[in-house]
């Protein structure tokens, strides 16, 4: 099957939305990309139903069709007919003036789906009546088909083998009416894609959602005036696009007689698929009309909705009063009878092939290491069963990882005791932090008085110098005093002659030892001098590590106030 969904990753935020609205196991593939939790598309088991695209709220999901290739082929003349599906009547433009536009843009033949629709009921009455079968399973919905091929063989021999309303009005386009144009389909559905790939009746899945958005990116004006499609006026087939639209069509011609039974919606429908292939014959319906859109086709996987559910709904019931005001059952069982007349059962039959997709399956010692990987080692824990990751419960959620189609990561228990175990690492981290900041604290403080103790030392010292600077100014005035004795005495000893000459000694010794005083004075003052300057930038340099200690000190304080604030926050 082609690719009809697109999946946009850089988008993507992992928040599971897709994966909780996909029907099918496995088709919604949750992987890790460095730190993020991402999701991707398992193609062979999508099966186009359009759940992903709805439910995301982050524009990474959207649908390929044909509108493109279908108005570039019309403009470059290519011979194309086509019909529209009752859902046009639904949407947010004027669908008789989208009609118009086309048909001007060279549209040969347009036909309504009406007509295949009234078609196909008569083909189930007279494929009911003519083969008696037990049950069957109806398929106007190739979402449906997808999932049954693909996911569900058991249900294939119930699946309804007459065409689809779309198909049977391409059957008799061309079987019956003899066009050989190129045909398109004016689709409210995603999935028409596939039907349409597989049995080569209709070129062009046009969705009308995107033609619209074609419409009105180019600002196109759409012309006025009456439109008429190009054959007869179809009957009760027009409620089909409505849930239980094949139900009330055959119990509007049989009554009561079979009994129907209808399931709508992804929510529903593939889970009632599933139990049916399970059930007792006995106990199912003559008829089970499913649809994968919970509100018909009306509100399609391709449709513009910009009309609510009771907007829609009286649309269509003025449509349903319009047709059966107008039309009684004899009117009906006449063009049926018509039917008989012109068209051919066989026609209207398909042949379905299962399709070749592998199962998931995973053994009880897979699960087992799928919980491990998820630390669900209790049963409380394996019964958590949050839905955050996407899967109705822990088991589907181990066994997802066993498949390998999710991540641990993704369980959002499993992350929690992750956090809480980081938690505890941090803050046992924190409280080893906080002791060391208080030993700093303290080595600082101690510093700090060592430093105060280096200050008042100096100053000792700078007092003491100061002390000996007055004391060797005074052995300088001394000196000089003894200098000038030793000069006197020396005189003295000169007028005495021979009886001097010892006295000249000893004042010679005098003023030698005054000269002696006052050279070791002045080198001292020398010394004194570069005490002083030294002293001095000592002074310096302790007063500036004094005050980088007091920043220091202050600044760890905050660190230390600040984390003991966070630890609390933290903690509680």
């Amino acid at each position: 099957m082609r690719k009809l969904i697109i999946n946009n990753d850089e988008t993507c935020v992992g928040c599971n939305r897709c994966v909780r609205a996909c029907p099918i196991d496995g088709a919604s593939v949750t992987y890790k990309r460095g730190d993020q939790i991402k999701v991707r598309i398992n193609e062979e088991r999508c099966i186009a139903c359009g759940a992903c695209i709805s439910s995301c709220r982050h524009d990474v999901r959207d649908y390929d069709d044909d509108t493109e290739r279908f108005l570039t082929d019309l403009q470059n003349g290519v011979p194309i007919s086509m019909f529209a599906a009752p859902a046009y009547r639904a949407g947010g433009i004027d669908g008789d003036r989208v009609l118009a536009w086309l048909r001007n843009l060279g549209v040969r033949k347009i036909y309504d789906v009406s007509l295949g629709a009234d078609i196909c009921t008569w083909a189930h009455i007279r494929y009911i009546q003519k083969n008696k079968p037990k049950t069957i399973i109806t398929q106007p919905c190739p979402a449906i088909v997808n999932y049954i091929l693909s996911h569900e063989h058991d249900l294939i021999k119930y699946l309804s083998p007459v065409h689809s309303p779309m198909l049977c009005t391409a059957v008799y386009m061309k079987r019956y009416d003899k066009v050989n144009d190129k045909i398109a389909a004016l689709s409210p559905c995603i999935a028409k894609a596939h039907e349409f790939d597989e049995t080569g009746y209709v070129t062009y899945n046009v969705t009308l959602k995107k033609l619209y958005e074609y419409i009105r990116s180019y600002n196109i004006q759409l012309p006025r005036g009456p439109f008429q499609f190009d054959h007869e006026e179809a009957a009760l087939g027009r409620l089909y696009s409505m849930p239980g639209g094949l139900k009330e069509n055959v119990e509007f011609y049989l009554g009561k007689q079979l009994r129907i039974d209808q399931a709508e919606g992804t929510e529903i429908v593939y889970d009632a698929l599933s139990l049916f292939s399970k059930q007792q014959e006995r106990d199912l319906p003559a008829i089970f009309d499913v649809l994968n859109c919970a509100e018909g086709c009306n509100i399609g996987t391709g449709c513009v909705h910009e009309r609510n559910r009771f907007e829609v709904s009286a649309i269509m019931d003025q449509n349903r009063k319009s047709v059966t005001d107008e039309r009684d059952r004899e009117e009906l069982e006449d063009l049926y009878r018509r039917f008989d007349e012109a068209l051919r059962l066989d026609d209207f039959i398909r042949r379905y092939e299962p399709r070749n997709v592998k199962p998931l399956i995973a053994t009880g010692e897979q699960i087992e290491k799928g919980f491990i990987a998820l630390d669900k080692t209790t049963e409380e824990r394996r019964n958590f069963d949050c839905g955050a990751c996407g899967s109705d419960s822990c088991y589907d959620m181990a066994r997802k990882i066993a498949l390998d189609i999710d991540v641990p990561s993704n369980c959002i228990q499993e992350e929690k005791s992750t956090i809480q175990a980081d938690h505890a690492k941090i803050m046992s981290l924190s409280k080893s932090n906080m002791e060391n900041i208080t030993k700093i604290l303290d080595d600082i403080s101690e510093i700090r008085t060592l430093s105060d103790d280096i200050v008042a030392s100096v100053q000792h010292v700078d007092e003491a110098i100061r002390q000996y600077s007055t004391m060797s100014k005074d052995i300088t005035s001394i000196s000089q005093n003894i200098n000038i004795l030793a000069i006197n005495a020396s005189i003295e000893a000169a007028r005495a002659g021979v009886h001097g000459k010892a006295f000249a000694v000893v004042a010679q010794e005098v003023k030698s030892l005054a000269e002696k005083s006052r050279s070791t004075v002045s080198r001292t003052d020398e010394i004194s001098g570069k005490a002083t300057d030294s002293v001095f930038e000592i002074n310096g340099k302790v007063e500036n590590i004094s005050k980088a200690i007091l920043q220091a000190h202050s600044e760890i304080t905050d660190v230390y106030e600040t984390t003991q604030g966070a630890l609390k926050d933290f903690s509680s």
